[in-house]
């Protein structure tokens, strides 16, 4: 185990010479699996329209059915998208919201998503609410009091993540979704950093829709997430771009529409005009690698050092932290007590070649730190000699 780390760290394209600590942002692809994504494109390239007519939909089957294995749901319930962000703005354009309506979210959500939310909301004359969740986080029923305390009989969504982006932590999204469901308030969970981070078992959790993206923590190529929706909000779903695939509806589309699946729902998301989906081929090959490699120990060694950090950093600054041990996974965002936020980001990379996120917070600068599998605790403590040289 003690030569893992540096096993893995060649398994992967990152950069030797940078202290890799932010594969939260975009992942990393390790070479068995970015080798698949390349042969497919070759294979795209040799026989475009073969490709593109046929094998398309074959590796598409493939594909979905294996990921619905490791997230446990029906492959016909799930769709490949470029990113989780294209996911939320898919849902935003279908679900039925009206004036005075309320969606309710917190001010920990990606910036992307907030912005179409507002957007939304504005144009529809319905209320984006966000739960002011105050930091630090004492213990999870704190959390849920501040979450509730901004729902009301006008409540018909919940948009949260299960993991932030912002601040790295797990949030308790099964107990949101049990009060939910008796509250009769549809689910819309954003799980961008959930698969290969944390279990996750759909069927378990039981959202109405999800999203999770699979070039993170899963490693697969760039560009490639998915969106769950229950069977029951399939009937009548619409893509924002309608192709060959829709239609069936229609007597006039009839003699040409393309059916690859008995699923409407797959049908007409699957093609939506001529774009690369090799990337979206590769799950297999990037749930293989990572039980190769008994990903499952590979997790509990980087949860380990991410709380080992965190408490070393904040021994030296004597800032509180925003959250317990126990919601954080891969990730963990540290106060650090220095004003230039830019100019501090600028440092580590361009002195101490160290690749992390960095942000204000209030009076001190934020940092989040991403620990993976090619992260050794060599990296950890070039990161904390850093640290107390700027500090």
């Amino acid at each position: 185990m003690n030569n893992l780390p540096d096993a893995l760290k060649n398994m992967f394209l990152l950069d030797p010479e940078i202290t890799f600590l932010n594969h939260g942002s975009y992942g990393a692809c390790p070479k068995p699996v970015f080798k698949s994504y390349q042969k497919y494109q070759m294979e795209l390239e040799m026989h475009p329209v073969k490709f593109m007519q046929e094998d398309v939909y074959r590796l598409l089957e493939i594909s979905r059915k294996s990921l619905s294995d490791y997230i446990n749901c029906d492959k016909d319930d799930l769709i490949y998208v470029s990113n989780p962000t294209h996911a939320v703005g898919t849902v935003i354009h279908n679900i039925s919201i009206n004036p005075g309506d309320e969606v309710l979210s917190t001010n920990l959500e990606y910036g992307s998503c907030d912005r179409m939310w507002t957007y939304d909301s504005e144009q529809k004359d319905y209320k984006y609410i966000q739960a002011d969740i105050t930091l630090p986080i004492e213990n999870k029923e704190e959390f849920l009091n501040e979450f509730w305390s901004s729902a009301n009989e006008q409540t018909k969504y919940i948009f949260i993540s299960q993991i932030t982006s912002s601040t790295g932590m797990i949030l308790p999204i099964p107990d949101i979704v049990i009060e939910a469901k008796k509250r009769g308030i549809k689910t819309i969970i954003d799980g961008a950093h959930v698969p290969a981070h944390i279990p996750l078992d759909i069927k378990e959790l039981d959202p109405d829709y999800y999203t999770g993206a699979l070039h993170k923590w899963l490693c697969c190529p760039k560009g490639i997430s998915f969106l769950y929706v229950k069977k029951e909000y399939q009937e009548g779903i619409q893509p924002m771009v309608k192709s060959w695939g829709w239609g069936e509806e229609y007597e006039k589309f009839k003699s040409s529409i393309q059916l690859h699946s008995p699923s409407r729902f797959i049908n007409v998301f699957q093609w939506q005009g001529t774009t690369d989906m090799s990337a979206f081929f590769t799950v297999p090959e990037a749930i293989q690698f990572q039980n190769e490699y008994d990903w499952k120990t590979v997790r509990s060694r980087c949860f380990d050092m991410v709380i080992e950090a965190r408490n070393r950093i904040t021994d030296i600054t004597k800032l509180p932290k925003i959250c317990p041990d126990s919601w954080l996974g891969h990730m963990a965002t540290i106060l650090f007590p220095i004003e230039d936020t830019a100019s501090f980001k600028k440092t580590l990379y361009n002195d101490y070649q160290i690749e992390i996120p960095v942000m204000s917070h209030k009076d001190n600068t934020a940092f989040r730190i991403s620990v993976q599998g090619y992260n050794s605790e060599a990296d950890i403590d070039h990161l904390i000699n850093s640290l107390e040289e700027l500090i």
